[in-house]
């Protein structure tokens, strides 16, 4: 049976992933220039990709009957609006780092629970290469921009 701790991790997770600075921004209008067309085309996939995240870690919470908290949206990001898909990048890579840190941390707090570890292994490899794609476009953009 899962540990308790574990469970209580898993939500934590959730939340992180879920009200991520990726996933604000992916509900916010933000602009982009022509430079930045690959940006403004691929950036919806990559908000897709971390929502499936919260997907599967909802449900296996859900199948393990914990209740879940999805969290809010941090206060912060309220100012958020209305900036450039180029500059929020930059923003959501930072936030990224602490995504992935979040996940390696669990990584190891749940080592134990090979069903939870794997589900969180899976996801943090996936969160490596999303926020290696946006390093990519942010970079890609800058550069047909100067």
């Amino acid at each position: 049976m899962p540990n308790v701790h574990h469970n209580a991790k898993l939500n934590q997770l959730l939340i992180d992933v879920g009200r991520s600075l990726l996933q604000y921004v992916g509900h916010c209008s933000s602009w982009t220039s022509k430079a930045q067309a690959n940006l403004e085309q691929e950036f919806p996939k990559l908000v897709a990709t971390q929502q499936e995240h919260v997907e599967k870690l909802s449900a296996l919470l859900t199948d393990r009957r914990w209740t879940i908290d999805f969290g809010g949206f941090p206060a912060t990001y309220t100012d958020l609006h209305f900036l450039s898909l180029k500059y929020l990048s930059k923003l959501i890579l930072t936030n990224q780092k602490g995504v992935i840190a979040e996940l390696e941390e669990a990584s190891h707090t749940c080592a134990d629970d090979p069903e939870a570890a794997t589900l969180i292994n899976e996801i943090l490899a996936s969160e490596k290469q999303l926020t290696e794609r946006l390093r990519e476009l942010t970079t890609a953009g800058a550069g047909a921009a100067a």
